[in-house]
């Protein structure tokens, strides 16, 4: 009579293999789901600052400043600048007394790249 027990050892061997292969795609699904959420999650709170910077700057009068704030919990930093600007029209006037207000987005760990930037021209 033979034996089998070199056939069970190799079988559990096998299945195993299978499962640690399974698990492993699974980890790094998950992995990606949560990079990709991270990401998500930084560019929804970026949008909603700077719109909200952007907000803050058209209720105070305008004048020529630039102001920069902290890095938030997604090390993006902030600037708002508020400058002068004449705008010509299509039929050659210019425009005067005109404020550009520009809230720009940096990404901190990566040497202050530009993420997003929103801006808007308001008048006296």
């Amino acid at each position: 009579m033979k034996s089998t027990r070199g056939y069970m050892l190799l079988e559990v061997v096998l299945a195993l293999s299978i499962f640690i292969v399974a698990v492993v795609g699974l980890l790094k699904s998950l992995s990606a789901g949560l990079d990709a959420n991270y990401r998500q999650q930084m560019h929804t709170n970026t949008r909603l600052n700077l719109q909200s910077l952007l907000d803050e700057a058209l209720a105070l009068p305008p004048e020529s400043r630039l102001e920069k704030f902290a890095p938030d919990v997604f090390h993006v930093s902030y600037q708002r600048e508020i400058k002068p600007e004449a705008v010509k029209l299509s039929d050659g006037k210019e425009l005067k007394d005109i404020f550009k207000v520009t809230v720009t987005a940096m990404d901190t760990k990566r040497d202050n790249k530009v993420i997003s930037e929103l801006w808007t021209y308001v008048s006296p």
